[in-house]
């Protein structure tokens, strides 16, 4: 069935209410009417009462036939006293029809007419009574009906206004504030979809804020990253600028380093333009490359390992072997290992030898370090270094551990090979 032409449950319930007070109105006025009111109106009782305030009604009559001088035919004739007392039906008969006696045995009284005699019989009027029963039935009908209907209503008012409240309180700004509605009709229905509405803003809301923390993340991150290259360009165009070279070979190479720390900074800050420009961290990457395992960990290593030398630190890049490649995001191993010998400079102790592993598993490459910490820790420490670590490794499908003992720390990297890769 189509929805749109669909019966409201709401107005079903409404009309089975008003259906069901409707039958309770007319059975209590059958029931009144044709049972519990006769038999009253049957009863000694009322007989008594009747009798006891209209049992007069015969000398009311003498004394109107007297004071108007009526004659018998017109006192037979006469309907104004009738009017005048409708709880009294007045059976009027001349002598010469009724039997005298029995009138006078059922209450009847001799009336004097102008011009002879009638005997006068007072009973209940009935057809006046029995409209007063069907009168009262018929309220007593009509109270029961809106006793049972006007409650139904208040509740689907109080309903409404409940749920007009709850709108109140959530365009107030509250979207804490649970919507909460039972039942299976149209209003239950319009008070789930508020639910569902306050959810799914806040679901909204949950989303947008978490996309504000990565974006955050993520600029901080580069942002931190971006100092690493830039301090190691410093510090070769401060040894360039000072004519501190060996000769033309070092000379050289410092020029090659400062080029490739040139390129990391725009790669780095390209990608922070393509974050502004597409406003998700998602959309930032590139796809991972299949590079040899040996040959880019060993450049890696290997120009790490000579700024920290220049630092005045003692470390030996590692001997690589083995024929394995890595799946991988270079940029994003770039900036791994900036972080980690960055951390190194600001965490080490110079005195004592930074050992350096790399090790074949299966599926992975770990590569170790393992180093003694110093006294000092730096003031200008933010703590960004290690989350970046996690969070590039996990982008790439790596991990990382850090370990202590004592004073002894051992980090562990590991990146995964690529699929196909020799064990």
């Amino acid at each position: 069935m189509n929805r749109r032409h669909a019966p409201s449950r709401l107005g079903l319930k409404f009309l089975a209410v008003a259906a069901l007070a409707l039958a309770a109105a007319l059975a209590l006025q059958a029931l009144l009417y044709d049972t519990v009111l006769p038999g009253v109106l049957q009863s000694p009782g009322f007989e008594t009462y009747w009798y006891g305030r209209y049992g007069d009604a015969p000398a009311e009559f003498q004394h109107y036939v007297s004071t108007r001088s009526l004659t018998v035919q017109q006192a037979l004739r006469d309907t104004v006293w009738l009017r005048q007392h409708p709880q009294v039906d007045l059976y009027l008969e001349s002598p010469a029809v009724l039997d005298t006696q029995i009138l006078e045995d059922y209450g009847g009284q001799l009336i004097a007419c102008a011009d002879g005699l009638l005997y006068a019989y007072p009973m209940p009027a009935y057809l006046y009574y029995y409209g007063a029963c069907r009168i009262l039935s018929l309220l007593c009908a009509a109270v029961c009906f809106f006793l049972i209907l006007i409650p139904y209503t208040a509740l689907l008012i109080r309903r409404i206004t409940r749920l007009s409240r709850d709108m109140q309180v959530l365009a107030g700004g509250d979207l804490s504030y649970q919507v909460v509605s039972k039942g299976r009709d149209e209003l239950s229905e319009l008070g789930r979809s508020i639910e569902e509405m306050r959810r799914a803003v806040l679901e909204q809301m949950e989303r947008e804020n978490e996309a504000i923390r990565a974006n955050s993340r993520l600029i901080t991150s580069l942002s931190h990253d971006l100092r690493t290259p830039l301090t190691k360009l410093m510090g070769y165009l401060e040894i360039l600028r000072h004519g501190k070279c060996r000769d033309e070979a070092q000379r050289a190479e410092y020029l090659r380093r400062a080029a490739d720390k040139a390129l990391q900074m725009r790669a780095l800050s390209d990608e922070m333009f393509r974050h502004f420009q597409v406003g998700d961290s998602s959309e930032l990457t590139e796809e991972k490359e299949t590079v040899s395992g040996p040959v880019f960990l060993g450049q890696l290593l290997a120009e790490q390992c000579f700024d920290l030398t220049d630092a005045g630190f003692s470390v030996e890049p590692p001997v690589l072997e083995g024929d394995y490649h890595l799946s991988v995001r270079t940029e994003d191993i770039c900036r791994v290992f900036d972080n980690l010998f960055t951390n190194l400079k600001k965490y080490a102790d110079p005195a004592s030898p930074i050992r350096l592993s790399v090790r074949e598993e299966t599926g992975a490459v770990a590569v170790e370090l393992e180093n003694q910490a110093g006294t000092r820790r730096p003031a200008d420490s933010r703590g960004i270094g290690v989350p970046t670590i996690r969070a590039l490794l996990e982008r790439n499908g790596g991990r990382m551990e850090i370990t202590q003992q004592g004073n002894e720390y051992r980090t562990a990297v590991w990146l995964p090979k690529a699929a196909g890769a020799s064990e």
